[in-house]
């Protein structure tokens, strides 16, 4: 891409973080409106859908038209997920890995618990559930606790759930949470610690998502919080970059060049440039979070890799370090490597999405059982 439209960008966004968004919005029109009359190209897509966000944050009066360029990629009937989940190693390969490393904990047991922060529809839950079977290491007795805010999405992972167990012949209690974990009240931590069995923690694109500014603690809290059930593991997948940042010129900064390096990896796909701009829109909503909104409204608050294994560190987890599967996933473009703490997906010799594990030290064999004080807790539907 032509730096001078990062640079043009870069000055809009330094002139309003200085408070002057008069100043800001008339060098944002003016470099759409070049722009646009100079024609766009689909490799531009980088630069439209960051001019986007920001005359959303700006109240720019250009808007509509570059909706109106923009809407040619939104106008696909393509899948954009299903599509992602297709060709995009750094969304293919991370549920994948992330099982690789929940099974080794969740299987084996006759009973375990399993807190799912941000279940979603249940669909990793689901590809866990049967290659357990396909190991033969299914646990008999499987406890669910599903954090997650979306009803619909509840529902769907509780039906989903129910329906695998019974096809792979376990025991399933399904505890649905209707709630963002920072949400969740003393009962709720102690319908959690109420079961005996293993715990082990998963939450799969969704500590982002907890709610608090750069200087809160509210994140470190909660990871204390899940310190103290005393879990074997936790295991979290996120992507690596600091959108998390107070500064808006340092949050730019990041974002141009996460979703930059993302953009570049889409290009090498073997897709049409129809489906590469289609895969580019997914992450149109992410880009106006971070670059439009606001500092109290803002919800993708992604971190460094490196800040969520110090945060573990923290709460008083030990890093895992048994990765050696991570040699066996391999990709054309994509290097997927062990670090410290977690696996990484390396493209251009950095992590964009890493898959994080953590355990408490200390085998669940070796502890204490937990007294399960909530008794009579019974799985919901079916």
């Amino acid at each position: 891409m032509d730096p001078r439209k990062y640079a043009t960008l870069l000055a809009v966004v330094q002139e309003s973080a200085a408070g002057r968004d008069g100043n800001a919005r008339a060098l944002l029109d003016r470099a759409i409106g070049d722009h646009l009359e100079a024609g766009a190209r689909a490799e531009d897509l980088h630069f439209y859908l960051f001019a986007r966000a920001l005359t959303r944050r700006l109240a720019s009066g250009l808007a509509e038209e570059i909706n109106l360029y923009l809407r040619q990629f939104q106008d696909t009937q393509i899948s954009l997920f299903n599509l992602l989940a297709r060709h995009l190693p750094t969304v293919a390969l991370t549920a994948p890995l992330a099982n690789e490393l929940l099974a080794r904990f969740v299987g084996g047991h006759d009973e375990v618990t399993l807190l799912d922060i941000g279940i979603g529809s249940g669909h990793q839950e689901v590809a866990m559930l049967r290659r357990l079977g396909q190991q033969g290491r299914l646990p008999k007795r499987l406890n669910v606790i599903a954090i997650e805010p979306d009803a619909g999405s509840l529902i769907e992972a509780q039906m989903a759930l129910f329906e695998v167990s019974v096809e792979l012949g376990i025991e399933l209690e399904f505890v649905p949470m209707h709630k963002v974990v920072e949400d969740m009240s003393e009962a709720d931590w102690s319908e959690v610690s109420a079961f005996e069995c293993p715990l082990v923690v998963n939450a799969s694109f969704a500590a982002h998502h907890i709610q608090c500014t750069e200087g809160d603690t509210l994140r470190d809290r909660i990871f204390a919080r899940l310190r103290e059930l005393d879990p074997d593991a936790v295991v979290l997948a996120e992507p690596s970059s600091n959108h998390h940042a107070a500064d808006f010129v340092e949050r730019f900064n990041a974002a141009w060049h996460h979703f930059g390096i993302t953009f570049k990896l889409i290009d090498q796909l073997d897709v049409t440039p129809e489906e590469a701009g289609a895969m580019k829109m997914f992450f149109a909503r992410e880009i106006e979070d971070i670059v439009a909104n606001g500092e109290q409204t803002r919800c993708e608050r992604h971190e460094p890799v490196e800040s969520w294994v110090a945060r573990l560190r923290r709460a008083g987890f030990t890093p895992y370090a048994d990765f050696g599967f991570a040699r066996e996933t391999r990709h054309d473009l994509v290097r997927v490597a062990a670090h410290e703490g977690y696996v990484g997906l390396d493209y251009a010799d950095e992590t964009l999405v890493a898959v994080i594990c953590a355990t408490s030290g200390v085998p669940a064999a070796n502890r204490p059982r937990r007294v399960r004080r909530f008794a009579g807790l019974q799985a919901v539907g079916g």
